[in-house]
Formats: structure tokens, sequence, C-alpha cells
């Protein structure tokens, strides 16, 4: 008589697509979202136009560079335009300097660190060969 009863035995863990990247693209990855935290921390707008070169005349990429890629110039240019020309605008505007400098200053230190750790946490995740979160 046959037994219909499935076995509790567990089945052998097969790798989904995604986790399976090679190690190349794994360490574009890894460049791109160094090349976004070099933009914030070390070298500005240099590490911005090596991305920016990195995507028009770099080589044909896998998905998962090219979303790390993209996501990273998209961060750097949202970053740019809030910690730069955002507080630009508030003191031309501002009829008080004193007053719009000091809040202009803790505005900058805290969105700066706040796009750092986005960038750590994309690194991270790279690293883990993971899509960004942001």
């Amino acid at each position: 008589m046959h037994n219909s009863t499935p076995t509790l035995l567990p089945k052998s863990p097969t790798p989904c697509k995604s986790t399976k990247r090679s190690k190349s693209s794994s360490r574009s990855a890894i460049i791109y979202q160094s090349l976004y935290l070099a933009n914030l921390l070390l070298i500005p707008l240099l590490a911005f136009f090596v991305l920016l070169y990195f995507l028009w005349g770099g080589k044909p990429q896998s998905r998962f560079t090219h979303i790390h890629l993209i996501r990273a110039i998209q961060i750097s240019a949202l970053a740019g335009l809030l910690l730069i020309a955002i507080p630009l605008f508030i003191v031309y505007f501002s009829p008080q300097f004193e007053t719009s400098l000091m809040v202009i200053i803790f505005y900058f230190v805290t969105l700066h660190a706040g796009f750092v750790l986005i960038g750590m946490l994309n690194l991270a995740r790279a690293m883990a060969k993971k899509l960004p979160l942001f």
C-alpha cells in the first residue's frame, strides 16, 4: 500500500537568482557605493563625475550593478541639491543673516550625517550582494 503522507525531511536549499552574483558585479556595486561616500566625504565633485563616467562611458553591466550605479548617482544629485542649493537659497533670501546661518549649519550637519548613513547602508548591502534600499 502506498503511503501518501509527505516526508518531513528538509529539502536541499536552492539558491535564488538574486543571491547568485558574480564577483566582478559585486565588486562594481561596491565601487559605485564607495564613490557615493567619497562624493560626500572626500572628493565631492570628482567622485560624482567618475560615477557619471561609469554611467555613460563604461562597459556593459549587469542589472544589479546598473541599479547600484543609478542609485548612487540619484542620491548624489539629491545630496548636492539639498546640501548646497537650498542653504544658498535660504541665505540669499533671509533678512537675518546670523539666524539663518545658525539654522543652515544645523541643517547641513544633520542632513549630511543622514546621507552618510544612507551611503553606509547601501555599501553594506552591496557587499552582501543585495539591492540598495535608498
